[in-house]
């Protein structure tokens, strides 16, 4: 995997997305709270599992690289022009930046705050809210940790107060990937799961034989019938495209209104409503250049 060392910062920034949604996904936190959130409720003691430390790094050495290169060009590298290291990098900050006594963060001020949407204004976010927060204490002891446990000296149990200071990186206008990398994981996961669905059906058609399914596809009853008064969101069936019966439970829409999400009583294949969304979009394009 790459440092971050001779890269352009487009590409640091969908490094250190790509990395630093693992580090959020390593968190051992059953809570679902934003990650940006300063809610006390939080758990910042909360560990990542083993063996991040070095993705740790990488987000955090990419995301600095373009931050110092952005801010202060050319102060990112040494004059043999090799990019420096993260603990280099977070020296570099404390020295542009005085900490704020209150916090001991290095703020950089949102430069786009005169510039923003009138959607973004009309969120009212906090004053402040785009401002980049830099922990360098805090960023710094995270590599200490993670350090350790690389070179054989601890167990680098990074704490989600670590990985929350590295995901507030992503405040910066040459970063703010985190979000996209995190729907493309999801993505990823999402078609993954319908796979493994598509999968299992077809193992159970083989198991139970079609004379079987058949049978089942006859006597089943539709469990979301739609009924005017006493089911008024409910669907009829729709044909399974595992199995091809008329089985398929509709339980929902995709937000075009074109793929349905649900799963079928015979053979149990099951669509999800991001890969609905997805095929869904699909569909809606074909539509529209119909149209033209």
């Amino acid at each position: 995997m790459q440092s971050g060392n001779e890269l352009p910062n487009d590409s640091r920034a969908k490094y250190f997305g790509q990395c630093a949604v693992m580090m959020l996904n390593a968190l051992q936190q059953e809570s679902d709270a934003d990650p940006f959130s300063e809610v006390t409720s939080v758990d910042l003691s909360a560990e990542t599992e083993r063996g991040h430390e070095g993705i740790y790094d990488q987000a955090l050495s990419n995301a600095l690289a373009a931050i110092v290169a952005a801010e202060w060009p050319g102060e990112e590298a040494n004059s043999q022009g090799r990019v420096h290291f993260a603990r280099v990098l977070l020296k570099v900050i404390a020295e542009k930046i005085r900490p704020e006594p209150a916090t001991g963060l290095c703020v950089i001020p949102d430069r786009d705050a005169d510039v923003r949407s009138p959607l973004e204004r009309e969120n009212r976010l906090p004053e402040g809210f785009w401002d980049t927060r830099i922990d360098v204490g805090l960023l710094t002891d995270a590599l200490d940790v993670s350090g350790r446990a690389r070179h054989g000296s601890g167990t680098g149990r990074l704490q989600r107060r670590h990985v929350q200071a590295l995901l507030a990186l992503d405040r910066h206008p040459t970063l703010r990937t985190l979000l996209g990398a995190q729907s493309d994981r999801d993505d990823e996961r999402a078609w993954h799961e319908d796979a493994r669905s598509v999968d299992q059906a077809r193992a159970l058609l083989q198991l139970i034989g079609d004379e079987e399914a058949e049978r089942r596809a006859e006597s089943t009853e539709n469990p979301n019938e739609y009924h005017p008064k006493h089911n008024p969101d409910g669907h009829d069936f729709e044909e399974c495209p595992v199995c091809g019966h008329e089985t398929f439970c509709v339980q929902g829409l995709d937000m075009w209104g074109r793929v349905a999400i649900g799963q079928c009583v015979v053979c149990s294949y099951r669509r999800s409503p991001r890969v609905a969304d997805q095929e869904g979009f699909g569909e809606h394009v074909t539509w529209l250049m119909g149209e033209d």
